[in-house]
């Protein structure tokens, strides 16, 4: 039933592309501008002539750093501030306006107001773990608030030390919310550092790419470097899911036939 599921996914994914790529050129046949649409053809072309440019890929390869370095600290911090949310309603409270602050404020004023306080490399960093936390503290918390309350009273009354209830209680429970709150918080850290540094334009980022494209009006530059981060992304987080499902540490939930 597994394989025929993943069968029938892969089709699926396959007649997708298929059909976006179509829809493609037919937008651009009919709007015939390359400024406004242009055609798959023109943007692979554009495409293929970035790929073999090491530039380009020192460009991509600082992103990806970024966006690796916004995920590893989102993922620490979000562990320690979840936790501690999760196990003091007082620290809940105290995180609780601030992180309705932070889910409420466009991402774009981040960005703005970070570049008054931060290197241009700096900001994307900053704003993707800013927006990464309260996912990973939400998740975190989920999981300790989940824990079997008759578990956590037969450890009391049984006088475990803390230390044997985070390690045989708290971790196990915790363990599927903190995984999928990582999957999430490592999609949304590429896509908010790609945006910020469309703004605060670093020496060596795939955002300055995007927006010098944007200047100089290259549609099928932007197209291709979207693409390219788009496959990237896309590549980066199956394998770390991947990862996660082989290692155990992440069980995929189970389709009924």
């Amino acid at each position: 039933m597994g394989k025929k599921l993943l069968h029938s996914r892969e089709v699926a994914v396959a007649l997708a592309a298929v059909a976006l790529l179509v829809l493609w050129q037919v937008l651009a046949v009919a709007i015939d501008s390359p400024l406004i649409l242009p055609k798959p053809r023109e943007t692979l072309d554009v495409l293929l002539k970035n790929i073999g440019e090491p530039l380009f890929w020192h460009h991509v390869g600082a992103t990806a750093c970024r966006s690796l370095a916004a995920f590893g600290i989102s993922v620490l911090l979000g562990t320690l501030l979840g936790a501690a949310s999760g196990a003091s309603r007082s620290f809940h409270n105290l995180l609780e306006f601030p992180l309705a602050i932070i889910r409420a404020t466009p991402v774009v004023s981040f960005i703005l107001l970070a570049l008054f306080w931060l290197g241009s490399s700096l900001v994307p960093v900053f704003v993707a773990v800013l927006m990464s936390l309260p996912v990973m503290i939400s998740s975190v918390e989920t999981g300790i608030k989940n824990t079997d309350k008759s578990l956590v009273s037969c450890c009391r009354s049984y006088r475990f030390s803390l230390g044997k209830m985070i390690r045989h209680l708290y971790l196990p429970s915790c363990k599927p919310y903190f995984f999928s709150g990582t999957l999430a918080a490592f999609g949304l850290s590429w896509k908010v550092v790609a945006a910020g540094e469309v703004i605060s334009l670093p020496q060596r980022s795939a955002g300055t790419l995007l927006q010098s494209a944007k200047v100089h009006l290259e549609t099928a530059q932007v197209f291709s470097i979207t693409l390219v981060l788009v496959v990237l992304s896309f590549l980066l987080e199956n394998i770390f899911s991947l990862v996660l499902q082989k290692t155990g540490l992440l069980v995929k939930r189970k389709v009924k036939s």
